[in-house]
């Protein structure tokens, strides 16, 4: 659970830094510009729910997700190449800033890993090394899970911006039932097609942190 409480914490942090790199102070202002992880723990999404799921489930499957970090990408004033950054621009940036601190996260734990087991000749059935690797692949599921194109998560925001102005019943549509379809998904078992080549590419980031 602490794991998760980092990996979400790390997760909004991204959200948050873009933001305020693009000109927004919003996210400073209130105080998420931070790697603090309870500085981004939503009560119910990083408390509750992940150790309702630890008591149920005894930690087999954990889920949960982090206060949302407010923008106002009017305020977005970076320039990039001269020219500045468009609100869609922006918006796309931050909201894809929150998976890639996930997958750096999950590329950190392959060093970390490699570096135990190859320089320090740790044993691969040490729990510490487990532990990592376990670590590795929460953080690589966080990062796709967030890049589903369904609100509330990421990708719908990144999906939204892209078709924007067109396809806009097709996002009016998501943005009012997004939720539903996100629960249908995970109500009725369609995410394990998604998890299992993530879990693919986490086996062999640790066959090759290992050196398997």
């Amino acid at each position: 659970m602490i794991g998760l409480i980092i990996s979400v914490g790390v997760h909004e942090f991204g959200h948050a830094v873009v933001a305020h790199w693009l000109g927004d102070p919003t996210p400073d202002k209130q105080g998420r510009v931070t790697l603090n992880p309870m500085a981004h723990a939503d009560p119910i999404g990083t408390l509750l729910l992940p150790a309702f799921l630890i008591f149920v489930m005894h930690g087999s499957f954990l889920f949960g997700w982090g206060k949302p970090v407010m923008t106002q990408p009017l305020l977005y004033r970076r320039r990039i190449g001269g020219k500045r950054i468009t609100m869609a621009a922006g918006d796309i940036l931050v909201s894809v800033a929150g998976p890639v601190m996930n997958v750096l996260m999950a590329l950190l734990m392959t060093g970390i890993i490699a570096a135990m087991v190859r320089a320090f000749d740790v044993p691969v059935s040490d729990p510490m090394v487990a532990a990592l690797a376990m670590y590795l692949i929460l953080n690589l599921g966080l990062a796709v899970f967030n890049l589903l194109p369904i609100p509330p998560l990421d990708g719908s925001h990144i999906l939204i911006n892209v078709l924007h102005p067109h396809g806009r019943a097709f996002t009016d549509f998501m943005q009012q039932y997004g939720i539903w379809i996100l629960i249908a998904v995970m109500a009725t078992g369609v995410l394990r097609y998604v998890f299992q080549p993530i879990l693919a590419v986490a086996m062999m980031l640790i066959r090759f942190a290992v050196g398997v």
